[in-house]
């Protein structure tokens, strides 16, 4: 309430954000397991309550985010483990795994999801507030909200969103400890930041040069804004024993020692190396920061918005500001956090996706503020046209950019998979449908008593290691064994596919590991003839795209690609005697 008093109108840009969220939220709902990849909805938190808290043991994320959500989803959770059997795990799976309990497991994770996003808002908005001035913060509540990538992140069970918040809420009070001075705000600091790192490590990166500059080179200037250097040093380290105590309980190593050293030695091996995509060269390098310097338009909002926050790095730069928070020091701390997470993060496991950027877009948004109120103050001087122009200008600006997030929206409600579950709907009884590998690529299937298809899932994973499709028979052999196995339909996601197949690489860049692993001849062969067409004994029946309403193509938009998990296409094969 207190954010709210300092200014409304960023409670009513956030109330339209909700709105806005709302439309797509339902995405892959209702269902058993989700479509948000790498999401921990609604399945994946369990085992990353009980890996991080088992001794010897550790899971790709920390454990206090998977916390959260479990102890916030016992309502959903303990009707459904009351109705099994026994408590034993099979009993127990056989009710939690249902359509309904996992369904409202995910609306608990998302609603956190969505709730953090908000707070990230005002956060962002007050930090413009308190260092350049009101309209600067509403505009950066404007370009937040639009950023397509934020707004993603903000309405799914990922991790990036949740970590991002606790980010804002740490920088925020960085400008509180410039003021006050106190120790209290130290401390409070580091456990911000703890708990950043705790709910996804990644989030370390944004604290690299903010730490360094603002926490412990700042003081040695002359007018010392942080207080003493003596007691600075003292309530800087009294920073980093409250960050690390807060990471240790929040991320679970304090609990499970053994268990964070081997979660260490994963993330610093394996889970970062097996997944690189670039050459760890003067080439690759390159190649990665090209590529995303011209993702900026793909993963944020349209080019001109992209150059009005450039603008605002620039105004901020040239221009000496005012004292205190209010000086060009404390201006660049956005823009410190947000080049900190690439330099130390992005560029560190050299790759170049949405959630990667995250953090960067999220900090030029601060600099869409400035450039925004910038621009509008000078032409704000000007009588008659020139002053009208300009804020039409600014309207439909942010009318593009809303529209440029909001193709992802149209393009979850347009998924191709439901039309994919609308065909199998009406297949003969007694037909057998095969699909492959990961959920979070596959439809929503019928496995109730009433389906006309039975189900079976083939995959060269380990069916011991695979998160269940409940309903199929799960199947580990080759999978060109059709003249065994012979099913009716097949149900092949797109990204499925091509993980197996090895793509032409441009310079700088290399085949991630993890996937030239399971590039095995029998799998490059049988994916690549079903994106041909050419699989001996079946034929495309169709292939599902996502589609966008007719009035939204009519305006130009069109599908989006977001992490693997929206906008890919479902090729569909059926059986045919030849």
């Amino acid at each position: 309430m207190k954010v709210l008093r300092e200014d409304r109108a960023i409670g009513w840009i956030v109330a339209l954000f909700v709105l806005s969220q709302l439309t797509a939220m339902g995405w892959d709902l209702p269902g058993s397991y989700g479509w948000e990849n790498d999401g921990i909805a609604p399945r994946d938190f369990f085992a990353g309550i009980a890996i991080n808290l088992t001794p010897g043991q550790g899971h790709r994320y920390p454990l206090f985010h998977n916390l959260l959500v479990g102890v916030l989803s016992i309502p959903v959770l303990l009707p459904a483990a009351l109705r099994a059997e026994d408590w034993s795990l099979p009993a127990l799976m056989e009710q939690i795994l249902t359509v309904p309990t996992m369904t409202g497991v995910s609306i608990v994770a998302k609603g956190v999801g969505l709730t953090m996003a908000c707070v990230s808002i005002f956060a962002i908005a007050r930090i413009a507030r308190r260092t350049v001035n009101e309209q600067a913060g509403r505009w950066a509540a404007i370009w937040a909200a639009t950023s397509l990538s934020f707004a993603y992140y903000g309405r799914v069970s990922n991790l990036d969103g949740p970590y991002l918040m606790w980010t804002a809420l740490a920088m925020d009070r960085l400008l509180t400890i410039a003021e006050s001075r106190s120790t209290r705000d130290y401390v409070i600091f580091g456990a911000l930041a703890g708990a950043a790192v705790a709910t996804k490590d990644q989030a370390y990166a944004g604290f690299v040069l903010p730490g360094l500059i603002y926490v412990l080179l700042l003081p040695l200037r002359k007018d010392r804004p942080f207080g003493p250097t003596a007691t600075h040093y003292r309530n800087t380290a009294l920073a980093v024993g409250s960050g690390a105590l807060s990471l240790g309980l929040l991320g679970g190593g304090l609990l499970n020692p053994t268990g964070f050293v081997a979660r260490f030695r994963e993330l610093t091996g394996g889970a970062s190396h097996d997944w690189m995509t670039y050459e760890r060269t003067v080439a690759g390098v390159s190649r990665n920061v090209v590529d995303i310097t011209f993702a900026q338009q793909a993963f944020y909002w349209p080019w001109l918005v992209v150059a009005l926050c450039w603008f605002g790095v620039v105004m901020v730069l040239v221009s000496r500001g005012d004292a205190g928070i209010r000086s060009r020091t404390f201006r660049l701390l956005p823009f410190c956090a947000g080049a900190s997470s690439l330099l130390f993060f992005t560029l560190v496991v050299a790759r170049c996706e949405h959630r990667f950027l995250l953090p960067f877009g999220f900090w030029l948004s601060y600099y869409g503020g400035v450039g925004a109120t910038t621009l509008l103050s000078r032409l704000g001087h000007h009588r008659g046209g020139a002053r009208g122009f300009a804020y039409a200008a600014a309207v439909l600006l942010v009318v593009v950019a809303g529209a440029h997030s909001f193709q992802v929206h149209l393009t979850q409600r347009g998924d191709a998979r439901n039309r994919v579950s609308a065909y199998l709907a009406e297949l003969p009884p007694g037909t057998v449908v095969e699909t492959y590998h990961l959920l979070v690529h596959l439809p929503h299937f019928d496995v109730s008593d009433a389906s006309p298809y039975t189900l079976q899932r083939v995959s060269r994973r380990p069916i011991a290691q695979r998160n269940p499709l409940v309903g199929a028979t799960e199947i580990d052999e080759p999978y060109g064994n059709m003249s065994e196995r012979r099913p009716d339909v097949l149900v092949v996601p797109e990204y499925t596919a091509r993980e197996f197949i090895p793509r032409k690489l441009r310079d700088g860049e290399i085949a991630p590991t993890v996937l030239t692993q399971q590039q095995d001849e029998d799998a490059q062969t049988f994916f690549t003839a079903v994106l041909d067409d050419t699989l001996n004994g079946y034929e495309v029946a169709f292939v599902a795209e996502p589609t966008l309403p007719e009035w939204a193509t009519a305006l130009g938009l069109q599908p989006v690609q977001v992490h693997a998990s929206v906008g890919n296409r479902q090729w569909i094969l059926r059986r045919v005697e030849r």
